[in-house]
Parts: C-alpha cells; sequence; structure tokens
C-alpha cells in the first residue's frame, strides 16, 4: 500500500508524524543502508503491520523522512526571504539559510560521508523528493520578483540555482556562508537584469567591499 493510505482519521496525522520523528531517530542510530521497519516500529512503540501500512516500505518512508527534512529546510529560506522585497537580497538570504541550515543538521554530513551512495540520489535527482520541492520555492521567488522572466525563465533559473544549492550544501567550500551567499546571489543576478530597465553605471546590489 502506498504511503498517505492509511486511516484518515483522527489519529491519522499523529501517527504519521510519530512514524516519520522514528524513523529520524532510528536513521540516527543504524544510517540509511542498515534501517529496517522493525527498527522503526520499536522506536515508534508501534507495530511494523501499523509503518507498513503508513508507508508501504522502506523506500517511501525514506523519501518521506527526506521530505519532512526537506519542508523544514524551505520553510527557514521562505522565512529569511519574506524580510526582503527586492530580489537580490532576498536571494542571498535564500543562499545564507540554505547553507546555514545544511552545515547545522544533524545527518546530513554524517550520511554524505558514509552512505553516499543512498543519499546523494535523494538530494540530486529530479525523481527525489528535494530537488522539486527546493526549485519549486526558489520559482515563486524569482517569478515575484523579477517578473520580466517568463514562467520558463523563472523555472529555469530556479532549477539551476536549486542545483547549486545543493552542490554547495553537500560540499561546503572553505569561504564562511555569509561570503559564499553573497557571491553566488551577485553571479546569478547579473544574468537576470531586465535588459529594459538596467542602468549599467549603477552600484545597486553590490555588497560592501565590493568594487564596481
Amino acid at each position: 500500500m502506498a504511503e498517505g493510505t492509511a486511516d484518515t482519521g483522527g489519529e491519522a496525522a499523529p501517527t504519521r508524524e510519530r512514524i516519520l520523528e522514528a524513523a529520524f531517530n532510528a536513521v540516527c542510530v543504524h544510517g540509511l543502508g542498515r534501517l529496517s521497519l522493525e527498527d522503526v516500529a520499536r522506536e515508534a512503540e508501534l507495530s511494523r503491520q501499523t509503518v507498513y501500512r503508513y508507508f508501504g516500505g522502506k523506500q517511501a518512508l525514506v523519501e518521506a523522512v527526506v521530505l519532512r527534512e526537506e519542508e523544514q529546510f524551505i520553510e527557514r529560506i521562505l522565512a529569511a526571504t519574506d524580510e526582503h522585497d527586492d530580489v537580490r537580497p532576498a536571494l542571498e538570504a535564500a543562499i545564507l539559510a540554505a547553507l546555514q541550515a545544511a552545515r547545522e543538521h544533524p545527518l546530513l554530513d554524517r550520511l554524505l560521508a558514509t552512505e553516499p551512495e543512498a543519499m546523494l540520489p535523494l538530494l540530486m535527482t529530479g525523481n527525489g523528493p528535494v530537488l522539486p520541492a527546493a526549485r519549486t520555492a526558489l520559482e515563486a521567488l524569482f517569478a515575484r520578483r523579477l517578473p520580466h522572466l517568463s514562467a520558463e525563465e523563472a523555472w529555469r533559473v530556479a532549477d539551476a540555482t536549486t542545483r547549486l544549492f545543493i552542490s554547495y550544501a553537500i560540499n561546503p567550500p572553505e569561504d564562511t556562508s555569509e561570503a559564499v551567499a553573497a557571491g553566488l546571489a551577485d553571479l546569478i543576478l547579473n544574468g537576470l537584469k531586465d535588459p529594459t530597465n538596467w542602468d549599467p553605471t549603477s552600484t545597486a546590489g553590490q555588497t560592501q567591499g565590493e568594487h564596481p
């Protein structure tokens, strides 16, 4: 049975979240490769059949856990961008929030170091849970703040930016998160200026200490 097809009564949502939290804790102990539904059921103090009824199998459960973490990740990014109306500071805030969230996550570095073959497809592939969700959030950011972009252009720049996010998250540079965020925001936006409303002599959007 596919995930999400369990009973729809008032207990469904709390039980689902209980399973997801138990699965996260079990991954912290066992890793992804050794994780079993029995481990999750034991951690959640539920039967294996209940876990199976909600998620249908290990792969669906793991993807649901990753998606839950991704949703919290996106909420943090959106909260950072909501403080800015202009695209330059909004994008820098989004990148900074993404890098900080990745560096602070209790499992990301460990799983990338010990089980990259299991973790990378979840993060990098188009049919995984992470890339489409993050791309949708960034697409809305660009569409709202750069109205001269067509829908296809907004999608493409969101896709490219998301892939940059993920690349820097899984292989962080030595520079500070703040420096990386500022540099990437400039790099991305330099190719997105509205040609009908751009003053090449303007220094707007440059970060403090930058040269024209």
